[in-house]
């Protein structure tokens, strides 16, 4: 079933702050107001009347929001940065630049940001899974004070976060991963591009003397919200990569997945899809 469109938005109010100090007073002023940053999911759904917003605060032109950078030891990466920008960064992200480059087209990769896919909590989300393994910390601002929270609890349930009505998304924070780390980014969609996910997994291991000593494995599309296959992860700590370990850790993650039936795929379907996708991510970072 195709979504209605339409040119004509319903009314609205719209704002364009020019500093985040500015935005973050119009997100107090007006509690409940719709961020637009690149717009690549608002615009559409405001098009289908899907969403009716009484208030939109465009922060797509505060430059203060847009950077990535390396402090303190870690990446930094400001909220309203472009998908493209985070692909074409000299800064080795890893598994995320590869996660990016599979989201949508390069029409959507240039006007898309990371902050906005994170805060449109789609179950499908294709940065969640790797800022997930890469364990990184959402930074959420108010015009009062700011608070830090885990990726891995930033989401709670199809469109929703845990973000206040006053608070914004500004920074996204990673620790990049100890020396023997590697991880691998697998997605499938119905198309060979510009798809919604109908699974997507990032795994990351610490491997030491060709012993796992960390795993963690992300779903996507998979549950409510993003998850961590923590039972899948136990399966693999300790034990040297096999093709035995390999088919019985896909067994266990599938079995966490709880997805549903849906236009892009059975409930069933996704579940054999995560069973492939963690043996295809696994089976690479043991051959590399």
């Amino acid at each position: 079933m195709m979504r209605p469109t339409s040119v004509i938005l319903a009314d609205f109010d719209y704002s364009a702050p020019r500093s985040l100090g500015e935005a973050l007073k119009e997100r107090r002023e007006h509690k409940g107001a719709h961020i637009l940053a690149g717009g690549t999911d608002l615009i559409p759904k405001m098009r289908g009347q899907v969403v009716k917003p009484n208030f939109v605060i465009d922060i797509s032109g505060i430059k203060e929001l847009s950077y990535i950078k390396k402090q303190e030891g870690q990446v930094r990466i400001g909220a309203a940065t472009k998908i493209s920008h985070i692909i074409d960064s000299k800064i080795n992200l890893g598994v995320l630049q590869e996660a990016c480059k599979k989201l949508g087209n390069p029409l959507t990769r240039n006007k898309a940001t990371i902050g906005g896919n994170l805060c449109n909590a789609s179950p499908a989300a294709d940065t969640a899974t790797p800022l997930m393994v890469l364990e990184a910390q959402l930074v959420l601002r108010s015009f009062d004070g700011e608070r830090i929270v885990p990726v891995e609890n930033f989401f709670v349930g199809p469109g929703k976060t845990v973000l206040k009505e006053d608070e914004i998304l500004t920074e996204i924070r990673i620790t990049p991963p100890e020396d023997g780390a590697k991880a691998k980014f697998v997605k499938v969609g119905l198309r060979k591009a510009d798809a919604i996910s109908v699974v997507n997994c990032a795994v990351l291991l610490k491997v030491q003397k060709g012993v796992v000593k960390e795993a963690k494995i992300a779903l996507g599309s998979v549950a409510p919200t993003p998850i961590l296959a923590k039972e899948a992860q136990k399966v693999l700590v300790d034990k040297k990569l096999s093709e035995e370990l390999i088919e019985k850790c896909a067994q266990v993650a599938a079995r966490e997945a709880k997805p549903i039936d849906d236009v892009r795929g059975s409930a069933r379907y996704r579940e054999l899809l995560v069973e492939g996708c963690v043996k295809k991510a696994l089976r690479e970072l043991m051959e590399g």
